[in-house]
């Protein structure tokens, strides 16, 4: 049930790309590292991206609620109550679906819709006003619990990826991605301090993720004087100026919300990623006539940012700086909203000025490092999904700092010459052996590193760049894209999730029981997989290679199962029902057949009978 009930809302999910939380602890009173602040390495904090934190539901009391398994409850992105969600929507579905009409079905689905959001809505000041609480580890990583290791390893696996800095000189920083955003940048900075003060150093390294860009971004602007509290700064795909799927949710121009883009585009991108799921919402979908499901998208999508997104500051700071004056002119303008406007105008500036802010920070001699991703387009939530070259999430502009592409699937022009914008050196070649980028003319051209193909949502499972990230967060060895051949400026993405999973199973069989064949098969691929994981530099295909080669040993050794192609029923089924049927529901079925067979009968008599 947990997994359909996933499934059906997994389109509105993705709406949500993107409370001031609980205070910190109070400042260590003595040195807490073995060091005490006398040693080469400096502190890390890493500042998660999205949806990174754990963020539980709670009673009024407090106290975190759990499920039947004895696990806290995840507040994000949303709180979906299986029988509640029932019991909001049996009722009216099945007499729209009997009557196949709406009866109060697109009400109560907005209602489903805002009841699973709402935990995380806030109030008119943008101050969370649901119970959720954000678990906080301030305290570094040598004293994490086993708990607490779980918590953060599930979204960045340290444990797979060892550094030569000290386990007491690494901080996770927690955080609501939903809530204030002031208050998230003013907690930073007093993490910051906290960390200072625990490990006795006076500078630390900031590593900010995707949305935790937009927090390091905020705080630069907001209180300058922690420029002087900095080493070096490591983006990883940072949304610096939003996420133009946002900037579409918030400007009303949503894709699926036109019935036959639903069908025949939205459907159709999301089968790409899992087929099974796309085929049972687009089977479900087409049980309701056309105009009662596209009332009841349109209402639950309206309820969705209306009364949940748009009160969220967190969220305001995902929409790019370009469509930010037009969104807000469209949802913030009431008085009840002047607030939050108030403070989304204050981080439109900070969107204005990151740039100034970064040259700031490198006067004063901070490292400043970016890791972007290309040649993905957006996810097809907004109209301009496929406008701009992207990492299926943030935009390249966004994460880049303003590189040059050639949109996905294409080449920058034969007679396109490098722009050296910000870069003064005219023997550097900042032009992608692909010609797709010009990283010439993004702000850091010689410490930006990009990986091709590679999604924003899998980065934790690339081990080149958690590989880049420990040694430059350990050491000072690496000062641009030419110091290390090991990392190059452009290199490929990859997902070794699935082939460290295979190694983990080959490491447990007993070599003792297999035939002389089945062991040197798998001897051989083991040695080919960990060959390939040694290396940093490598074919779009070595990982995947790699993945089959050990699946097909562990398949001999009889611990795998050999795979099965499950035919792709849902496509060709998919692709009838839209060419016949277009976006009409099956109720419409027998009457449009019908129709088809009379206007065909009146055009063959109507041609005397001929062919």
């Amino acid at each position: 049930m947990k997994k359909t009930t996933v499934r059906l809302l997994c389109f509105l999910c993705a709406l949500c790309l993107l409370i001031p939380a609980c205070p910190l602890m109070p400042l260590a009173a003595e040195k807490e590292t073995v060091c005490g602040g006398d040693c080469p390495y400096y502190p890390t904090i890493i500042v998660p991206g999205l949806g990174q934190s754990s963020v539980v539901v709670t009673d009024d009391s407090g106290a975190p609620l759990t499920d039947r398994d004895g696990k806290k409850v995840s507040a994000f992105p949303a709180w979906i109550q299986t029988g509640k969600l029932i019991r909001t929507l049996l009722g009216p579905a099945l007499l729209s679906l009997f009557t196949q009409r709406d009866v109060g079905f697109s009400d109560a689905f907005a209602e489903a819709i805002y009841d699973a959001f709402s935990i995380n809505r806030c109030d008119e000041n943008a101050i969370p006003e649901g119970n959720v609480l954000t678990e906080k580890f301030p305290y570094s990583y040598a004293k994490y619990s086993d708990y607490d290791k779980y918590i953060v390893n599930q979204h960045i696996p340290f444990e797979l990826y060892p550094t030569d800095l000290p386990r007491d000189h690494l901080y996770y920083f927690e955080y609501n991605s939903f809530g204030n955003h002031i208050g998230l940048a003013n907690e930073l900075y007093d993490f910051i301090q906290l960390v200072k003060a625990q490990t006795g150093h006076d500078k630390v390294n900031l590593v900010p993720l995707s949305q935790g860009a937009s927090i390091v971004s905020a705080m630069l602007e907001y209180t300058p004087a922690v420029m002087d509290e900095l080493h070096k700064i490591l983006f990883v795909v940072p949304a610096l100026d939003g996420s133009r799927i946002i900037g579409d949710v918030f400007n009303d121009e949503i894709t699926f919300l036109d019935s036959d883009y639903l069908y025949h585009g939205f459907l159709e991108n999301i089968r790409l990623l899992d087929a099974p799921t796309a085929g049972l919402i687009e089977l479900a979908a087409r049980l309701f006539p056309d105009e009662v499901l596209m009332s009841a998208l349109q209402k639950g999508v309206r309820r969705l940012v209306e009364d949940v997104m748009i009160r969220s500051t967190g969220m305001w700071a995902l929409c790019p700086s370009g469509a930010y004056e037009s969104a807000a002119a469209r949802y913030l303008s009431s008085p009840d909203m002047a607030a939050i406007k108030a403070q989304t105008d204050r981080y439109y500036q900070v969107q204005l000025h990151h740039k100034d802010n970064i040259r700031k920070l490198q006067q004063k001699g901070v490292q400043v490092f970016c890791v972007a991703e290309y040649d993905i387009s957006l996810i097809n939530v907004g109209a301009h999904w496929n406008d701009q070259n992207a990492d299926f999430i943030i935009q390249l502009d966004s994460t880049s700092m303003g590189a040059t592409s050639a949109n996905v699937g294409e080449t920058l022009p034969a007679d396109y010459k490098q722009q050296n914008t910000c870069c003064s050196n005219p023997a550097h070649d900042h032009i992608s052996p692909d010609r797709v980028i010009d990283a010439s003319t993004g702000l850091l051209p010689d410490t930006t590193f990009y990986f091709k193909n590679q999604r924003h949502d899998l980065t934790q499972w690339n081990d080149v760049i958690l590989k880049l990230a420990m040694q430059l967060i350990a050491h000072d060895d690496i000062k641009d894209v030419y110091t290390s051949p090991a990392f190059p400026q452009f290199n490929y993405g990859r997902n070794v999730k699935n082939l460290l999973a295979l190694l983990d199973k080959a490491a447990g069989v007993n070599r003792k029981l297999l035939t002389r064949r089945q062991k040197a098969k798998l001897n051989a691929a083991v040695e080919n997989a960990e060959a390939v994981l040694s290396r940093t530099v490598d074919g779009p295909t070595a990982v995947p290679d790699a993945e089959a080669q050990l699946h097909k040993a562990l398949v001999l050794c009889g611990k795998e199962k050999p795979t099965v192609e499950t035919p792709d029923v849902f496509t060709p089924v998919s692709d009838f029902l839209y060419r016949h049927f277009g976006s009409d529901g099956y109720s419409e079925y027998p009457r449009l057949t019908a129709k088809r067979a009379v206007d065909g009968a009146a055009g063959f008599f109507g041609a005397g009978g001929k062919n």
